[in-house]
């Protein structure tokens, strides 16, 4: 009977483990580093990338700051006609 509770309290806390995020986290961490290291290359992970930063950060590009200005200025004239 005494195993009986043992095995019960192990079950639970298997289920218990199984159903925690934290827990697919870490393994999926453990296995991406696996991979990396078996391919020898880094692997794409898709929740480093959240879209916030799709340039470099901390990166200033001239050529597009002056593109992008242009096209500002172009659509206030444009504008402007309109009215």
């Amino acid at each position: 009977m005494k195993w009986l509770g043992i095995r019960m309290l192990e079950i639970w806390l298997i289920q218990r483990l199984l159903r925690s995020p934290i827990f697919h986290k870490g393994v999926r961490r453990v296995h991406r580093k696996v991979e990396e290291v078996r391919r020898g290359e880094k692997l794409y992970d898709p929740e480093d990338f959240t879209g916030l930063h799709i340039d470099k950060p901390n990166s200033f590009d001239m050529k597009k700051f002056v593109k992008h200005y242009k096209e500002e200025l172009q659509d206030q004239f444009r504008d402007l006609r309109k009215k």
